[in-house]
């Protein structure tokens, strides 16, 4: 339990001191005007890739993969987008901003436990209708090259560290392009 807390410390804190839990983000994020929330998750992909990975070459873990599911994953994604932008959260901040005291985040919460409950309630229908689709099986990138050992740590850590330089090429472009551009936008207002 106190590992929980403090990893949800750490990840609150890091949410808090990079503004990920401002609407100004999330709104810039689906405009591409601020890329702020796609690069840390980037970085948060890419790292957490390279650990994991090191974590079950040295047995420390060991993976347990879901079947993926494309229909689960695009009804899930649109259902996701549709609330962050009707709430102006990601799941994952709503906590954060409630601590800090901004009760629209706690609609949201709610909002999402009733949203939780009718889905489970509802599931056996969904389950047997004709939206649930097919699953492709449970695989990785590395099990798709039959990757094992060493070559999967090596790949695993290459495609996290991916994500990171991705990240980092993001934030280069954004500060050339988009931040340029409100520049001379401000520039031209002042003039």
């Amino acid at each position: 339990m106190l590992k929980v807390f403090l990893l949800g410390a750490v990840f609150g804190a890091v949410m808090q001191l990079g503004f990920l839990d401002r609407l100004s983000k999330v709104i810039g994020a689906f405009l591409l005007k601020d890329l702020t929330i796609p690069k840390a998750l980037m970085v948060a992909m890419g790292v957490g890739a390279v650990l994991l990975y090191s974590a079950e070459y040295f047995g420390l873990i060991h993976f347990h993969i879901k079947p993926f599911y494309p229909v689960g994953v695009a009804l899930g994604g649109l259902v996701f987008g549709v609330g962050m932008v009707i709430v102006g959260y990601c799941p994952g901040s709503m906590p954060e901003a409630v601590g800090e005291g901004r009760m629209d985040a706690l609609l949201g919460i709610i909002s999402g436990v009733i949203g939780g409950i009718i889905f489970t309630v509802y599931y056996p229908v969904y389950h047997n209708s004709f939206l649930h689709g097919e699953t492709l099986g449970a695989f990785t990138v590395t099990d798709l090259l039959g990757l094992e050992g060493l070559s999967k740590l090596i790949t695993g850590i290459a495609l996290g560290m991916t994500f990171v330089l991705l990240a980092f090429l993001i934030d280069r472009l954004e500060r050339k392009y988009i931040l340029k551009e409100d520049i001379e936008i401000k520039s031209e207002v002042l003039n």
